[in-house]
Formats: C-alpha cells, sequence, structure tokens
C-alpha cells in the first residue's frame, strides 16, 4: 500500500479537527438547549408575578343600591318572579329559520310582534324610562340616557337576543318536558331558550329593572339592544341595529360590549375560572358543486359526479387544517393562567415548558402543545364539517349535478383567503385527473359542461382580540369577583381570556369599540346546557344570581365617570 501524502494527511487533520469543533458545538448546543427546556417550565409555576395578573373584587360606590339589589336577588320571592318570566318568554316560540323571507313578507317572523308585547308587560318600568328604537321592525333597542353626554362617557352597551333554533318536529318526543312548557321542576327550567339565549335577555332586563326601582340614574348611558335572527347570521336584526348605533355614536364611540358567552364559569385544571371570549373565531361556508354530461344508467362512466364529489370530500377530511397554539390566540392567555393559578400538580410541566417556548415565537412547541391539547383542538385549528350533501335525481339516470356544503370556523391565526387557497390546491389535481375545468373562489364562470365549482358563502375574517389589558376588562373582572362564585371548593375565581369557537351578534359591532367581551354568568355544561339540542335547560339557582352581574356591572363602569 503507497504511503498517505502531506495534503492528504493534512486534509485528514483539518477534518478531524472540523468532526471535534462540531461535536463539542452539538454538545454544548444540547447542554443549552436542556438548560432551556428545563428552566422554562419556571417560568408558568404557581404565584408568578406578571403573568394572568387578577384584579380585586370591585363593589359599586353606591353601596345603598347594590345592597337593594342584593338583598332583592336573594329573596325567594324574587326567585319566583324571575323564574315565571322566563317560563313565560319560553312558551314563545320565536324560532328562526334559514329560509326565512323578508320581514313583512314572512308570517314567521310576526312570533317576534308577541315577543316585544311580553317584554313590555312584564317591564313597565323599563319601558317608561327608556327610549325603544326598531331596526328592521323587530330588532330592538333600548337607550337609558346617562346625564353626562355620550361624546364624555361612552355608553356601554349590553346585547342578546330573541330568537332560537327551531326544534325539530321528530325530536319532540325525546324531550323530558314540552320544548315550549318553560317547565320549572324546582331546580331546573327546562325549554328551548333557556340558556340560548333568553335567560340572558331576562337578566339584562331584570338588572336594568332593578336599578330603575332603586332610585338610580346613569351618568354614562346604558343601551340594551335585542336581535331577532342571531342564530341564522343576524342580517336582519344584528345588522341593522349595529347600523342604527354606528351612525348615532360612531367608530369607537361605544365604551364596552357584553354578549352572550360560550362557556361561562368552568372548572379545568382543578380551578374554577371565569371564561371571558375576547375573540370569536371566523366563519365560512363553503359550496362545491360538481356538474357533467348525464345519461342512462346502463352504460356509465367510471366515475360520475357524486363519484368525483366523494373523492373531493374524502380529500378535504384527509388533510384538516394543522393545529397551533399561538401567543396570538387567547387561549394562550387561559393556558398562562393556568398555569400560575391552578395546581402545579394539575398542569403537566411539559405544557409550562411550552407555553415559554411558544412566547417566544417556537413553531415546534406551537405545533406539540395543540397536540397535546388535542381535546380543546378546535380551539387552536380551523374546524371544518361536511354538513350537506346532495345529488341525483332517478335511480336510472346517471346524475349530471352533485354538491355538497362545508361549515368552517376559522382559527384566529388564519383568514379567508388562506382557507380558500387551502381548499383549491386539494381540488386541482382531482379536477385535472377527471380532466374537469375547476372554477375557483374568485373565478369567472366557465359555464364549461364538465366542471367543479367552488363558493364561499358567509365568508367572515376572526374577530379582532379585544384587550385583556384594557381598563374595561378589569373593571369586568372586578365585576365578576365581586358577584360570582367559583365551583366546588376552590377559595377563588380567576377571569381569563378565552375564545368564542361560535359566532354571535358582536361581528357586526367591531367598529364601535375594541371592548368586546363574550360572557354568561353561569356554570355552562354539557353542551352549553344543551343549547340547539334536546332539553336545552339552565338551571334556577344560578340564573336567579345573573341579574346582580349585570346590575353591577352597570354601576361600576358609571362610577368611571368621576374618576
Amino acid at each position: 500500500m503507497a504511503g498517505l501524502g502531506f495534503r492528504t494527511l493534512l486534509a485528514l487533520a483539518i477534518g478531524l479537527a472540523a468532526a471535534l469543533f462540531s461535536l463539542d458545538a452539538l454538545k454544548a448546543n444540547v447542554i443549552d438547549q436542556f438548560a432551556i427546556f428545563t428552566s422554562d417550565a419556571a417560568q408558568y409555576t404557581p404565584n408568578q408575578s406578571g403573568i394572568c395578573h387578577q384584579v380585586p373584587a370591585l363593589s359599586p360606590s353606591n353601596a345603598a343600591i347594590e345592597q337593594f339589589i342584593r338583598d332583592k336577588t336573594n329573596s325567594p320571592a324574587y326567585h319566583n318572579e324571575i323564574i315565571t318570566k322566563l317560563t313565560g318568554i319560553i312558551q314563545i316560540p320565536s324560532e328562526s329559520y334559514d329560509d326565512l323571507g323578508p320581514i313583512g313578507a314572512d308570517p314567521r317572523w310576526d312570533v317576534f310582534y308577541q315577543i316585544e308585547t311580553y317584554l313590555k308587560a312584564q317591564y313597565p318600568a323599563v319601558f317608561e324610562t327608556v327610549t325603544l328604537d326598531h331596526a328592521n321592525t323587530h330588532g330592538l333597542t333600548l337607550t337609558w340616557e346617562g346625564s353626562v353626554p355620550a361624546s364624555e362617557a361612552k355608553p356601554i352597551l349590553l346585547l342578546a337576543h330573541q330568537d332560537v333554533v327551531p326544534v325539530l318536529p321528530e325530536t319532540v318526543a325525546e324531550w323530558t318536558h314540552p320544548p315550549y312548557e318553560g317547565f320549572f321542576d324546582g331546580e331546573v327550567i327546562w325549554g328551548r331558550g333557556a340558556t340560548d339565549d333568553k335567560g340572558y335577555m331576562i337578566s339584562v332586563l331584570e338588572s336594568i329593572d332593578l336599578l330603575i326601582k332603586a332610585g338610580f340614574r346613569p351618568q354614562r348611558t346604558v343601551i340594551l339592544a335585542f336581535g331577532c335572527d342571531e342564530e341564522i347570521s343576524g342580517e336582519n336584526c344584528g345588522r341593522p341595529i349595529s347600523e342604527h348605533l354606528h351612525a348615532k355614536y360612531g367608530d369607537e364611540g361605544i365604551y364596552l360590549i357584553i354578549d352572550e358567552g360560550s362557556v361561562g364559569i368552568q372548572r379545568e385544571f382543578g380551578q374554577s375560572f371565569a371564561m371571558v371570549s375576547v375573540a370569536e373565531k371566523g366563519y365560512l361556508d363553503v359550496g362545491i358543486d360538481v356538474s357533467s354530461t348525464g345519461g342512462h344508467a346502463s352504460n356509465p362512466p367510471d366515475h360520475n359526479v357524486i363519484g368525483i364529489l366523494a373523492e373531493i370530500i374524502k380529500e378535504i377530511e384527509d388533510h384538516p387544517f394543522e393545529g397551533r397554539v399561538t401567543a396570538q390566540n387567547p387561549m394562550f392567555g387561559f393556558l398562562e393562567c393556568a398555569a400560575v393559578h391552578a395546581p402545579q400538580s394539575n398542569v403537566p410541566g411539559s405544557i409550562r415548558r411550552a407555553l415559554s417556548q411558544v412566547a417566544r415565537g417556537n413553531t415546534h412547541a406551537e405545533r406539540r402543545l395543540a397536540k397535546e391539547l388535542d381535546d380543546l383542538r378546535y380551539y387552536f385549528r380551523t374546524s371544518q364539517s361536511v354538513g350537506k350533501i346532495s345529488g341525483g335525481l332517478k335511480i336510472n339516470a346517471i346524475p349530471e349535478h352533485a354538491s355538497t356544503m362545508i361549515n368552517l370556523r376559522l382559527a384566529v391565526e388564519t383568514s379567508v383567503a388562506t382557507v380558500q387557497r387551502h381548499y383549491e390546491d386539494l381540488i386541482v389535481p382531482i379536477a385535472a385527473k377527471h380532466n374537469m375545468t375547476l372554477e375557483g373562489f374568485n373565478d369567472s364562470p366557465s359555464h364549461a359542461i364538465h366542471r367543479i365549482t367552488l363558493s364561499a358563502i358567509d365568508p367572515l375574517e376572526p374577530a379582532p382580540v379585544s384587550p385583556a389589558s384594557a381598563e374595561a376588562f378589569r373593571v369586568l373582572s372586578g365585576t365578576i369577583k365581586n358577584t360570582l362564585s367559583p365551583l366546588e371548593n376552590d377559595t377563588d375565581l380567576i377571569v381569563t381570556p378565552y375564545l368564542m369557537p361560535a359566532n354571535t351578534d358582536t361581528k357586526f359591532f367591531w367598529r364601535l369599540t375594541r371592548n368586546i367581551y363574550r360572557f354568561t354568568p353561569l356554570n355552562l355544561v354539557h353542551n352549553l346546557n344543551r343549547a340547539h339540542t334536546v332539553d336545552e335547560f339552565i338551571r334556577a339557582a344560578e340564573f336567579v344570581r345573573e341579574p346582580l352581574f349585570f346590575a353591577s356591572l352597570v354601576l361600576n363602569v358609571d362610577d368611571l365617570v368621576d374618576s
């Protein structure tokens, strides 16, 4: 064997030195990463200052009025009164349907006249005090004018809605009590709308009624607004109400908006939380239509429009949207609150470490944390649900059209355009495979016989995230702590930002204020107390305390006028 030359030996020496240097660098990097990995958890341990700071309970300055309301809402006689009011309004089946025609033309809207008449009869003092405006006939806006002009003290706006999800006739027999009986069994009030949203609306009205009877006169204007079609997108009442208020108060003309929430008071990680939704996911319905030539079923193509549509649906379901926990998502704030306020043993160290890494923008940690919290996955990713499908007219005829509708709730980090691109990217290869023209979301009609058409219906970008550091949020937090109690044996109720996975009428009010919060002062369990399904209910003991919360909130924001 020939000897190694000088250049070869030199190259080997240089390579060995480089390898040793790389090994040392790798070792140092591993040590650094391990130090970060082990120390990260310490950032999110109980009682960390500056993370999920809690304000103290906030009592209104007018102690006499607050005490009047507390005494009233603690009275068994009052409980009977307010429960009777709720059971009575449940008996009015104010259902809103997807196929409703215009107000004034479709008689199914007329039930909302009954709602208005009922409210006026139950709350004469309120309607004698406020100014009532109608938006598109059935949208109700009640304004209790304050002594200080709105230009100096922006109004507070309390939202609710009069309509309910229809009860399917075939499910009526499954209800423990008839859905529109408004049955009270001594502990629970049963019926459609008990939780969503007539209980909330009655509580808001009760709070104003109590304040009036206590002799309170607001400095800050108080507005109540009740939509008639929140369950079907809000275009008939929610939007007109917002336009009416925007014309009156302008951009950023409202101090605080509060509307129903989807979680309320819950116990997670062994700790009671008051979950205030500071944002909502976006919304999109995607329509997919497949068209081709028909013919006799005795001579079918290898793949007709139904088969192609099935292929598209499978491709979509095989490629769900990625889940990530980002610092942009209000759920990150909730997880921070859990890490520093829940018992340390109930929040795994892996979550604490990941939170610290997510705070630094580590995308791998964002994905890893989403996987670890898979039970909450739809708070961290865009959901997609195939809700409708149709195709074919006759069994012995090749179908010419097939279609589906997919409902999506958009993650806070995404956009309508991003979701549309994702669907187009999935469907382009399928269209090419079957020699079909793809008409994308923004394409002009091609009029091709063999085509796949995509359409976007009711697109809504994710809501702006309302600040959890704002004065309005602090006042809301202090009011929650002053009027509501923790669950089970917990000693404290932690107020935390949260995310609304569905949508409310607040989507029309973004211009009016940045301070939009969605919160129901109840322990909502069993699928929001079974809202939208059989046996919707509300616990009477929790329901009767809601007016104290709303009245105290009005008093507390009024106190700020003097500050």
